[in-house]
């Protein structure tokens, strides 16, 4: 029971939140802007709308052919369409419970193309890892183009500030559960072996990064990925006449701002438009529908393929079953 009351909290408070600051976002708005935001959607220029959603459904499919580069060198070859389908199934499922995209990915590839859980996760934490070094690489660029670096300082420096006291508190917990957790370790022997089978997968599949045979292309498919993320995001851009003399400063304003609203609510719920608000403010442009556009296209398209994708994937019979059957 208590388990199932975590669970369901797990998925309510993150959309709870969402869902505040979406009503937050709409109340602020005056009469004249909620007009302009509800008259966007039929003055947009779909042609650059369907030839963003394009660019950001590229970046998708990039991203699954780049999977399979680091599952080669383990010895496995699913299928491209099965990889598309895990990773959009993936993001869908990140909209009830953050993250839990990444396990349900590696779940349906070992289902539906028996790739070892802890080996296609291991994958999916490399691709992390990469994400993380790309994001750092835009935060850095959109630093250096930013026109009020004095406001950004503020910024940060009240955010280091606030966080810290935080960082501490995570610290201490995750410590009070390491020493929790290598304590059962050792005297429960089936937990033990448990752990090292999947340590050692977890390995292996780690250390796909400096095995694969495709380095090279996995960079540049790395680098088209972002491309279109950023890229996507200027074309946007050009569906509306307010929007479409876009700095490119502002371009990597929005896109970091709009990546740390979906890291930390479910598809960015109510932060994404607030927060790109914010920086086309800074930039001098006052259309405040321009973040809810986006936001409601991309997800919209998200959504529609992901559930699409898991449609198609479990109308597949699991491997054990095609095995049973044959």
């Amino acid at each position: 029971m208590k388990a199932t009351i975590t669970n369901i909290l797990k998925i309510l408070v993150p959309i709870g939140i969402g869902v505040y600051l979406t009503w937050y976002f709409f109340s602020g708005l005056d009469q004249e802007q909620l007009n302009q935001t509800k008259n966007s959607f039929f003055n947009a220029n779909y042609f650059f709308v369907i030839l963003g959603l394009f660019v950001a459904f590229l970046s998708h499919l990039s991203r699954s052919y780049r999977w399979l580069f680091l599952l080669e060198p383990l010895g496995y070859k699913p299928k491209l369409s099965n990889a598309y389908h895990a990773v959009m199934a993936g993001y869908v499922i990140n909209y009830t419970v953050p993250r839990s995209g990444e396990l349900a990915r590696a779940g349906l590839l070992t289902n539906y193309e028996k790739v070892p859980f802890e080996k296609g996760f291991a994958t999916i934490v490399i691709e992390r890892v990469v994400d993380v070094i790309m994001l750092g690489l835009v935060v850095f660029i959109s630093g250096l183009l930013q026109v009020n670096s004095d406001e950004l300082s503020q910024i940060t420096t009240s955010l280091s500030g606030d966080s810290s006291r935080g960082i501490i508190y995570a610290a201490i917990v995750v410590l009070i559960i390491g020493v929790i957790g290598i304590a059962f370790f050792f005297k429960n022997q089936k937990f033990k072996k448990f752990c090292l089978d999947k340590l050692i997968g977890f390995y292996e599949g780690l250390k796909s990064i400096f095995t694969m045979k495709k380095k090279w292309a996995f960079i540049a498919h790395t680098f088209f990925i972002w491309s279109c993320y950023i890229g996507s995001i200027w074309i946007f851009a050009q569906a509306f006449p307010e929007t479409s003399v876009i700095t490119v400063g502002a371009i990597f304003g929005v896109f970091v701002v709009g990546a740390a609203a979906i890291a930390l609510l479910p598809g960015g719920i109510g932060a994404y438009p607030s927060w790109v608000n914010a920086v086309l403010v800074l930039y001098g442009i006052n259309f405040a529908c321009f973040g809810i556009f986006i936001w409601v296209a991309q997800t919209t398209m998200m959504v529609l393929l992901g559930l699409l994708s898991l449609f198609l994937i479990q109308r597949q019979p699991k491997l054990s079953e095609y095995k049973r059957n044959k």
